[in-house]
């Protein structure tokens, strides 16, 4: 399955993240997005819980043995799903939802991304960094290693990508010379 956030996808997360403020248990949801993600991540899996054959008891029996906890309500946005043959929502929606839960708890995601690793301290000084930059205080940073940037460091936080790489400033150069070039 595709890597991608549907639109439809965010509103049913929406509509989770309402269910779980009115019930006061966010972490349980969490759970079910978890659940939800495994169980539909791919297209398969998607086949079998859509099929002629798959009754609501064979379903449910599914689901509690993924999400032992699953109550009446995540197995009714399970039930729901499929009755609309929406269930390929499900990496989606679960993505959505923990993006609404960090809103919700005030949490900021950056992804940074260097050549080579970086050392615990050289971490620490970014993430102070982006504190300082965003005035959020909760700051989870997720690190990926790509020798194609070849030095310098790429962060994402959202939609926003601040591109300090080797790889972008040798590009930048490059479209310089080009424009005095001609």
């Amino acid at each position: 399955m595709p890597d991608t956030r549907d639109v439809a996808g965010r509103r049913y997360a929406l509509a989770i993240m309402d269910i779980a403020r009115t019930d006061d248990d966010l972490d349980a949801w969490l759970e079910f997005a978890d659940a939800l993600e495994g169980l539909t991540a791919e297209s398969r899996f998607v086949e079998a819980l859509q099929a002629d054959g798959m009754t609501d008891e064979k379903l449910v029996a599914i689901i509690r043995r993924v999400l032992p906890s699953a109550n009446e309500k995540q197995l009714n946005v399970f039930r729901l799903l499929r009755r609309k043959a929406r269930l390929s929502l499900g990496p989606s929606i679960a993505s959505y939802l923990r993006e609404l839960a960090d809103e919700e708890r005030g949490v900021l995601r950056a992804v940074v991304t260097t050549a080579v690793p970086l050392d615990a301290d050289r971490l620490e000084r970014v993430r102070q960094r982006i504190v300082s930059e965003t005035g959020r205080s909760q700051v989870e940073l997720e690190t990926r290693v790509d020798p194609a940037i070849m030095g310098g460091i790429t962060i994402r936080i959202g939609d926003q990508m601040l591109d300090g790489s080797t790889r972008a400033r040798l590009q930048e150069l490059r479209s310089s010379l080009e424009r005095a070039a001609s």
